[in-house]
């Protein structure tokens, strides 16, 4: 499981170093490949079977499995891999960022991954998030752990 916050800075060729606690949870042998996705406020990274299971999981709502003659399903499923950039962890354990702009143009900077940013684990992927954002979307969290933690 990828837990914890790292600061890090992108460097002048769009990488990032990945915490070395992650690279020994993402590199098995010579299985160096993730896949980084853009999503909401932050990038993320999966393993290929990670990110397999992920987009399974968003069609499984209980009865209701992905519908390969639903139209919005398929469309749906397409974007999401559509998003997917296929990147390798390379011997230093960095990951090429400017890849994202490869597949859409100025996808880096929309967001805001050039500079300081913070490598979070997320379980069984990790996040890239610009250190501003990350910082501002963790101010109010402390009220809404004690709720979620005590109903007292």
């Amino acid at each position: 499981m990828l837990a914890g916050t790292y600061p890090m800075s992108v460097d002048a060729k769009a990488r990032v170093t990945l915490p070395a606690v992650f690279r020994k949870q993402l590199v098995d042998g010579d299985k160096k490949t993730i896949y980084l996705v853009p999503l909401s406020e932050s990038v993320s990274g999966f393993t290929p079977e990670g990110f397999t299971a992920y987009v399974d999981a968003l069609f499984d709502h209980g009865d209701d499995r992905f519908d390969p003659r639903s139209r919005n399903d398929v469309r749906l499923k397409r974007a999401l891999w559509a998003r997917a950039v296929e990147v390798d962890i390379d011997s230093a354990g960095r990951v090429a960022l400017g890849k994202l702009d490869v597949s859409k143009a100025g996808t880096r900077e929309r967001y805001g991954l050039t500079g300081d940013v913070t490598i979070v684990g997320a379980g069984d992927h990790f996040e890239v998030w610009n250190t501003e954002q990350w910082n501002a979307a963790q101010e109010s969290l402390d009220d809404e752990l004690d709720a979620l933690l005590y109903h007292d």
